[in-house]
């Protein structure tokens, strides 16, 4: 099981759709980044650049091609966003060991984090050039 999927306390919506071919978090773009007090919390929304081999039937009747992720960070302990610009594409890392610690880094995004719990809230689809 891939180190991120490991760290997430509900696994199996990506495992539903991935199957055994379970994604990296290579050069996803981020789409949103969200803070909130309430938790605290920080939401992070991205694109993976792997489309599952065998997607749910309505995705590849509708032609979608990009798979979007939402995961929430819940019981912040820490955050730190140096950088956030619209070329949003970096390696992100998720890992759990007590605490689940949080990174995003490249040249036009840099963010690190650790909270207590890291959970799923969305996994959807859209088309390239489509809105999302």
């Amino acid at each position: 099981m891939s180190e991120w999927i490991a760290a997430l306390s509900n696994p199996k919506p990506i495992q539903a759709i991935y199957g055994d071919v379970l994604p990296v978090l290579d050069e996803v773009r981020v789409e949103e980044i969200c803070l909130s007090v309430n938790g605290p919390l920080f939401r992070l929304r991205f694109d993976l650049v792997e489309f599952p081999v065998n997607p749910p039937a309505k995705w590849r009747l509708d032609g979608l091609d990009v798979v979007q992720v939402e995961i929430a960070f819940g019981g912040v302990r820490a955050i730190s966003i140096v950088e956030f610009t619209a070329d949003s594409v970096c390696d992100l890392k998720i890992r759990k060991d007590g605490l689940v610690s949080f990174s995003g880094e490249s040249d036009s995004v840099k963010f690190q984090g650790a909270a207590d719990t890291a959970t799923i809230l969305r996994v959807s689809a859209y088309a390239k050039g489509g809105a999302c």
